[in-house]
């Protein structure tokens, strides 16, 4: 039977308010009809990491200093291999076990800081440093293996004194997008690393066999922020924050609807996407949309719980055929906390187990 497992984060109006005692819901996991929500902890300082029993890689680097305001707590993105999911957070990746959903391993390592996207691939863990347009490479020891960055001409390049910051304690204190491209979305495809770019609002494609990057780029019929994507057959699913799928044909044989016409292959193209607005197949308006998995029936993703709305979020289940929502599945603060003190709560990447 499918599980659908939906990991999700939130955020204080009080940035300094630190409770290291408290397990925080952050996975939630539903079967049929049935919802179960898993709670995990969530190291702040310096001190925090000392607390956790679990922990493998490396600990906090001399120096290393409390945040001024503190980042969200929870999992945000996720990846799985044949006994457990990895789920990642502000500053470590969790390594759940897929049957109980009991915490194994906290891996974590200065390197590991805003973590968005994950990707498990050949027994590691490929992920981002955000804010320095990073990659990295991380064992399931938690130590750090390799890592590369890429400047704003595609130069790919390795930055050691990067590993001499301890990135963990360090936080953007805004909001917004950092990093010359702010990737959010990894995976790996044919000795590939495809990357979402926030801020160019395209694929950051990495050739694994030459280490060389390229821009893989999507004329939009309408406005679009791309956020997470998915690699289905010979498409990839990707969500737009402001409420739409993006379903992008690699092949490039396809038509944009549309976008039609004698004169099209006049003109330059590469990457063939087609929007769909969920607002019209759930009937009403979202304000956020970020995670998205696809299979051959469905496809699955989170909404809402944008900054200062509705203290709320939900995962759509909708037909892959004809883009009908099958169901709707909220989830509320008042399993979180108390509605004054909270500023959002938010679903963020999705598994299909």
């Amino acid at each position: 039977m499918t599980k659908i497992i939906t990991s999700f984060v939130h955020g204080y109006n009080n940035l300094k308010q630190n409770n290291q005692e408290m397990l925080r819901p952050s996975l939630l996991v539903i079967k049929n009809k049935k919802k179960n929500v898993y709670y995990y902890p969530f190291p702040r300082t310096p001190e925090d990491f000392k607390k956790i029993n679990k922990l493998e890689g490396i600990l906090p680097l001399k120096g290393a200093k409390n945040f001024k305001k503190l980042p969200r707590y929870g999992f945000t993105g996720l990846t799985k291999n044949k006994n457990y999911i990895y789920c990642g957070s502000w500053n470590g990746i969790y390594q759940i076990d897929r049957k109980t959903y009991d915490l194994k391993k906290f891996l974590s390592n200065q390197l590991m800081s805003d973590l968005h996207g994950i990707f498990y691939y050949k027994g590691k863990i490929f992920h981002i440093l955000t804010g320095k347009d990073t990659i990295v490479t991380s064992g399931l020891d938690g130590k750090i293996i390799d890592h590369f960055s890429i400047d704003n001409e595609l130069n790919i390049f390795k930055n050691k004194n990067l590993e001499k910051v301890d990135w963990r304690f360090i936080s953007k204190q805004h909001r917004g997008s950092t990093g010359y491209f702010h990737f959010n979305y990894i995976s790996i495809k044919d000795y590939k690393i495809w990357l979402t770019s926030r801020n160019l609002n395209c694929f950051v494609v990495i050739d694994l066999k030459n280490m060389k990057a390229k821009l893989r780029i999507m004329n939009f019929s309408s406005v679009a922020l791309i956020h997470d994507g998915f690699h289905f057959n010979k498409s990839i699913y990707l969500t737009s924050i402001d409420g739409k799928i993006i379903i992008v044909d690699k092949s490039g044989k396809s038509v944009e609807k549309n976008r039609g016409g004698p004169n099209r292959k006049k003109f330059n193209r590469d990457l063939v996407a087609n929007m769909i607005d969920i607002n019209h197949i759930i009937k009403a308006k979202t304000n956020w949309c970020r995670g998205i998995k696809v299979n051959n029936k469905k496809i699955f993703i989170t909404i809402d719980g944008r900054y200062d709305s509705k203290l709320q979020f939900s995962t759509l289940e909708l037909n892959r055929k004809n883009l009908k929502l099958i169901r709707k599945i909220d989830y509320q603060w008042k399993r979180l906390d108390s509605e004054k003190k909270l500023r959002y709560v938010t679903g963020f990447d999705i598994l299909i187990d």
